[in-house]
């Protein structure tokens, strides 16, 4: 996805137009002209940005924990979160069923802009909307894209668009700053940098007289106290169903949690119990969304 992603942004809105069979000349001269400044912007945006991989069972654990910090009204505090990059693009592993999500988070002194891509077989959807977040304040802000489609009769309507991309930019976003956090926590995630584009490939593109961008990817899996979170959670759902009062030894989950300067403080997982400590391998994996 991210390399079809940044190529489409490379030559928006043309390849846009394109598609929809639409001739720049049809279009109002404003319509044109924010087109191509979003273009341009987007463009700048993923020349800095920093592109995380995010694997299947890390996934699972930052969406569990995600629901929990917003369950707990801990998403009003995002903004004060420090992001370890201004422009984060977040992907995850493509779903067996339904659209394949992505997300571009990012952060401008305290405000947090939170943009939605999705990808099917038919192709790559570039976002209808810009979601600014504050503190507990959000705002709804307008992609080009949308006056595009809604300039051309396409019957899409901004409450049909906040109903698409609200929901996944807010869960991308407090994946985003979970991740942020727990990856000052030694052993929660791990990460490793590779490049975006192999060596071979950049090669052939230079044959072909074009210079591919020299961009890395951090692909984010789970350490070994993030395997344990993993299965902490699990071990919670059997716990509920156990009569007896005392419980084998085993891994309690860690949490998020509001801190005394006003962000958000991480408690690792750790073991409780008076019975040796089993440990127990469980293959655990998420299919769709």
């Amino acid at each position: 996805m991210l390399a079809n992603l940044l190529d489409s942004y490379e030559r928006y809105p043309d390849i846009l137009l394109y598609l929809k069979g639409i001739d720049r000349a049809s279009l109002k001269p404003n319509l044109i002209e924010s087109l191509d400044c979003h273009g341009k912007r987007q463009r700048e945006i993923f020349d800095f940005a920093q592109f995380y991989q995010i694997d299947e069972r890390a996934e699972i654990m930052l969406r569990d924990l995600s629901a929990q910090m917003q369950e707990e009204g801990l998403d009003s505090m995002f903004s004060n979160v420090r992001l370890p990059f201004p422009a984060m693009f977040l992907t995850v592993p493509k779903p067996m069923v339904g659209a394949w999500p992505a997300a571009l988070i990012t952060q401008d002194d305290n405000i947090l802009y939170s943009q939605i891509y999705l990808a099917n077989n038919n192709g790559l959807f570039p976002n209808l909307l810009i979601f600014k977040s504050q503190g507990a304040s959000v705002d709804v802000l307008h992609s080009p894209s949308l006056a595009l489609s809604q300039a051309i009769g396409e019957n899409v309507t901004e409450e049909a668009a906040i109903k698409q991309e609200k929901s996944l930019c807010f869960d991308f976003l407090a994946i985003a700053v979970g991740m942020s956090v727990l990856l000052e926590h030694k052993a929660m995630l791990v990460k490793e940098e590779v490049p975006v584009y192999p060596r071979a490939e950049r090669r052939r593109a230079r044959r072909s007289g074009r210079t591919l961008p020299n961009k890395s990817i951090i692909k984010v899996k789970l350490g070994e106290l993030g395997r344990h979170q993993l299965e902490a959670t699990s071990d919670k759902h059997e716990a509920n169903e156990e009569i007896s009062p005392k419980r084998r030894t085993h891994w309690v989950q860690g949490h998020f949690m509001r801190n005394r300067s006003g962000g958000i403080s991480w408690r690792n997982p750790h073991i409780r119990g008076a019975c040796p400590l089993l440990e127990q391998e469980r293959h655990i994996s998420s299919n769709e969304y």
